[in-house]
């Protein structure tokens, strides 16, 4: 779901009060940081102008990664819709605002950031101004909340920094903690590790995997957002197309005790391998419950052929 056009001229704004020369040097400054230094618990956004072209060149990828990702676990009844509270650690210049009140219209919401330049730019941009000032790793919160949402944070720290912040995580919820991040193999990794630590804090991974240990060897798994890219998006970036496919990677974890009550997790299984449809049979190749599994659907099988002739990568079905 696109950002709203009153935001995107908010946005637009910010690009031409810092000009088109100073965005593409900062733009360039930032993309080697990210590349080169993240990782080191030292923060990569050192001044406002930092935090405006973060703005103006990743906020419209990451709302439509969060809306892409709320979309679809809500469409699948993997995620309550009707949550009261929701918590965006890490919350940037507001792309999780903006998501979050796109599918979640009922909850009380709460942000959590540590760099003031963001800050400055989220009040700027959302009109919002109760966003809390602290860091992951200091804050502290008596109030347990039913999604505990913290996208491209986690990727940003040191390991030793990341298992602390996960673990915060973990005790600010009562029902869903949701991980977003970038889809790299080495993110994969990270991410992999952190699953081992969900049950400590009585949680289950629920989504994109239910297996403990991932089954896939020598591969990981990647999602795509597809972004419109707007002219000072293109021009913040350098670019010609007016789309780009954003690569993520996500967990979602819920609380043990609340696992089974709307949706039989087990029977749900992620095609990860292009279909092989043919006329009375369709291949695919899925991850499930039980690990990798090779299924082949056949016509008699009427609405799970019909589904499975339409299925992309990615998808979930009952297997």
């Amino acid at each position: 779901m696109a950002l709203l056009e009153s935001v995107k001229d908010k946005i637009k704004n910010l690009f031409f009060e810092l000009g088109k020369g100073k965005v593409l040097k900062v733009q360039k400054n930032l993309t080697y940081k990210y590349k080169n230094k993240t990782g080191e618990s030292k923060p990569l956004i050192e001044d406002l102008s930092d935090s405006g072209i973060y703005a103006i060149s990743r906020m419209p990828a990451t709302n439509e990664v969060l809306c892409s990702l709320f979309k679809t676990l809500i469409s699948q009844n993997i995620l309550d819709k009707n949550l009261k509270s929701i918590i965006d650690v890490g919350a940037g210049t507001g792309a999780g605002y903006f998501a979050i009140k796109d599918y979640f219209e009922n909850a009380e919401l709460t942000f959590v950031e540590n760099n003031k330049n963001m800050i400055d730019v989220f009040k700027k941009l959302t009109e919002y101004e109760n966003i809390i000032h602290e860091d992951i790793l200091n804050f502290e919160s008596e109030e347990k909340y039913n999604l505990v949402l913290s996208s491209y944070v986690l990727s940003e720290m040191t390991e030793f920094d990341r298992v602390n912040a996960v673990c915060k995580l973990f005790n600010l919820s009562n029902k869903y903690v949701l991980l977003v991040d970038a889809g790299t193999p080495s993110i994969y990794e990270q991410y992999m590790n952190i699953k081992g630590i969900c049950k400590k804090f009585g949680f289950k991974v629920i989504a994109p995997c239910k297996n403990e240990m991932c089954p896939l060897k020598n591969d990981y798994c990647q999602f795509y957002a597809r972004v419109e890219r707007s002219s000072v998006h293109k021009l913040a970036k350098d670019a010609i197309q007016s789309y780009e496919d954003e690569k993520y990677f996500y967990l979602l974890f819920e609380k043990i005790e609340n696992n089974g009550e709307n949706v039989d997790y087990e029977d749900l299984a992620r095609v990860i391998r292009r279909p092989i449809i043919k006329k009375n049979l369709v291949e695919l190749k899925v991850c499930a419950s039980g690990g990798i599994k090779n299924v082949a659907i056949t016509k008699k099988d009427k609405e799970k052929f019909k589904m499975a002739r339409k299925i992309k990568i990615n998808e979930q079905m009952k297997v």
